[in-house]
């Protein structure tokens, strides 16, 4: 099960570490639950709208080279 505090202090690795994307930015790497906090499926970034997937566990897979490209199969 995901908490709603766990998910606020969550944030995209790729949008967060891409200078292009400005330091001032409110909502920088802000990832949008998929699914409920009991039975997440995915976490979605607002901004590049990379989709994370969670392990089996209920951990989110943040890792880039993992995640799914908006609008291609993986």
């Amino acid at each position: 099960m995901l908490d709603s505090e766990f998910l606020k202090i969550l944030a995209c690795p790729w949008c967060v570490t891409r200078p292009e994307t400005g330091k001032n930015e409110l909502a920088k790497g802000e990832l949008e639950l998929q699914g409920t906090f009991e039975k997440p499926v995915a976490l979605t970034c607002k901004q590049c709208g990379r989709i994370y997937s969670f392990l089996e566990n209920g951990i989110p897979n943040l890792l880039v080279e993992e995640a799914k490209l908006p609008g291609k199969a993986k």
